[in-house]
């Protein structure tokens, strides 16, 4: 029986309402592949809706720390508890630290250094009541370690996670068409102002099943050849499997913005072309080592490539690298593609393979369960 495989488990706190396992057809959910590998109980948004003093909470400071509350008092029937973002981690540590309470605490990190949770780690020093910090981007492990002082031992590189069972080549035509998609931190009105003049349409699908961010892509005039919509799953696979070229347009932000919808279209075989910006440098690569444009930029080492050496994977280029904010790189960069159809091919290809190899559902649940275990273990408990 596996280190933490006992009839307490592990209580993990999911920021959704957790549908049947068998649902609508889509890509499997990461929390169940959690689930399943941590045999945890899921402390979802019905949780809330069951308790009178949850609802309360959630209708005052909201569901995060309504989900934190719940986990709080229940923390004693479980070895230990993961909460799927720092949201929750935050209220969850400060409750745990309030109470004195040893209990193993994992988070995810997402973006750790947004200007309202900075007082949490400076000044309150809540990670002394998170065991272990999983994050996804190079940039945020640098500024936990040295803006908000978290000792590096409590944080971990976890790279992200894709369904390369549903997101996966489908046997449809290509055709001239580029497309987009999700709404965090986009930067739709570069993606517009850069292929003004290129022959080609444009479908941008800005939409997003948990951002609540505004849409830029309504920002302002397109031309006629740039479509805006939203999608379900099952038709944006079929709008990746079209496209030639799926574009992800960011504003210049310190965290992995838009992984999800880069992974996805790199399961599907295609190339990537990407904003540099401060977060995101860690999932596609560039054949280049300095992002060319108006300001550019050089790159240091992926998380992905920290680790594809120890796992004996040989990365090859899967895309282009653009710099924020400029529609002259960024369609320089999909004109190219569209005219080396075989180069496209190459670059789609390398990164289908390296997701399969190194970024896969069951791979993330694996690599979460050790931290788990990690923070189960006496040493670290007698760290915390």
């Amino acid at each position: 029986m596996s280190a933490i495989a006992h009839a307490d488990g592990v209580l993990f706190v999911v920021s959704a309402t957790v549908p049947p396992a068998t649902g609508q057809p889509g890509p499997r959910k990461d929390y169940f592949g959690l689930q399943h590998s941590l045999d945890a109980t899921l402390l979802d948004y019905a949780w809330v809706d069951r308790s009178r003093s949850a609802r309360m909470l959630a209708r005052f400071f909201g569901k995060a720390v309504a989900q934190a509350w719940l986990a709080f008092r229940h923390r004693r029937a479980y070895r230990a508890i993961l909460t799927d973002g720092e949201h929750i981690g935050i209220p969850l540590a400060l409750l745990l630290k309030l109470a004195r309470a040893r209990t193993p605490h994992v988070t995810i990190g997402h973006r750790l250094t947004a200007s309202k949770k900075r007082p949490f780690f400076r000044w309150l020093r809540v990670h002394s009541h998170i065991s272990r910090i999983a994050l996804h981007s190079r940039r945020q492990y640098e500024l936990a370690t040295s803006d908000l002082r978290i000792p590096s031992e409590q944080v971990a590189f976890v790279p992200y996670q894709v369904d390369t069972e549903f997101w996966q080549p489908q046997p449809v035509a290509e055709e001239r068409l580029i497309c987009s998609a999700g709404l965090e931190f986009r930067d739709y009105p570069t993606l517009v102002s850069a292929v003004q003049d290129l022959d080609l349409r444009v479908v941008i699908g800005a939409a997003s099943h948990w951002s609540k961010r505004r849409n830029t892509a309504e920002r302002g005039p397109r031309p006629t050849s740039v479509e805006v919509g939203s999608f379900d799953y099952v038709a944006l696979r079929d709008l990746y499997a079209r496209s030639a070229v799926v574009v992800v347009p960011l504003e210049d932000i310190d965290f992995q913005a838009g992984v999800t919808t880069i992974l996805e279209a790199m399961a599907m075989a295609k190339p990537v072309i990407v904003t540099h910006t401060l977060g995101q440098t860690d999932v596609v690569e560039d054949r280049r080592t300095i992002t060319r444009g108006v300001e550019p930029r050089p790159r240091a080492e992926s998380l992905l490539r920290a680790f594809a050496h120890p796992a004996g994977v040989d990365l090859e280029p899967n895309g282009f690298y653009v710099p924020p904010g400029d529609p002259a790189a960024l369609g320089r960069a999909i004109a190219y593609l569209l005219e080396h159809p075989e180069e496209r091919a190459r670059l789609g290809a390398a990164g289908r393979r390296v997701v399969e190899q190194l970024m896969t559902t069951d791979q993330f649940a694996s690599r979460m369960r050790d931290l788990v275990e990690q923070a189960c273990s006496p040493v670290s408990a007698g760290a915390d």
